[in-house]
């Protein structure tokens, strides 16, 4: 059993762990309300906030994409099968990771992605590897869907190469396919119109009651 001294001796100790706990939590806020003043952001409108924060989000994402688009060695590290050319295998509305290889690093019966700049130039293909040539340096490769029945057409030089498949996430691409559809888009349009606006209206609605209890003083209800 603790004594009442050996309890006020223990007391400033537990009282400056308590405070020791607390105290990045209060900075973290008085940095936060230092933020908001030198943004004067209680004198901005919602929409204004909204604004702001959906730029913040904005830069965000596309900053982390720049990131992976780096370590992935390509631009178009995300793909998405939009045709029946490689089933069993790949199906319409799976997602494919790519990353960029070195030439000698694309092998027999890989998966890559490639622009075709001949027959449907500017048309990214997914098709798997069934040769590669070396001529003076320079590879060929021939590739081919496994549910056609023949070879594409022509070869597909290093240049035309986007990358290599490495993994294939099933049916996350539906996602980017609807967004292209016209209801994707309305529905793209209405999510952001929603988003810009309801706060305002929101914060509207908020604000009349209170603004009519002020406008009433004492006594003279």
């Amino acid at each position: 059993m603790i004594d009442k001294w050996q309890f006020k001796a223990a007391l400033p100790s537990y009282c400056v762990r308590l405070i020791s706990s607390r105290l990045p939590n209060a900075l973290e806020c008085q940095d936060m309300e230092r933020i908001r003043k030198a943004l004067k952001w209680n004198q901005h409108s919602e929409l204004v906030k909204t604004l702001f924060l959906m730029l913040i989000v904005a830069g965000a994402t596309f900053g982390g994409y720049g990131l992976f688009m780096l370590a992935m060695g390509t631009t178009s590290p995300l793909v998405v099968v939009t045709s029946q050319s490689m089933e069993p295998t790949l199906h319409v509305g799976d997602l494919a990771i790519v990353q960029r290889r070195a030439p000698d690093q694309i092998h027999l019966g890989d998966i890559v992605v490639y622009q075709d700049t001949t027959y449907m130039p500017g048309t990214a293909i997914i098709h798997r590897v069934m040769s590669i040539e070396v001529v003076n340096g320079t590879y060929y490769y021939t590739t081919q869907g496994d549910h056609n029945g023949s070879p594409d057409p022509g070869t597909r030089t290093y240049s035309e190469i986007v990358g290599v498949v490495v993994l294939i996430i099933p049916q996350l691409g539906n996602v980017s396919l609807f967004l292209r559809t016209p209801t994707g888009l309305l529905l793209v349009a209405a999510i952001f119109i929603a988003i810009l606006f309801l706060p305002e209206v929101a914060c509207g609605k908020k604000g009349k009651p209170e603004a009519a209890a002020q406008a009433v003083k004492p006594g003279e209800a």
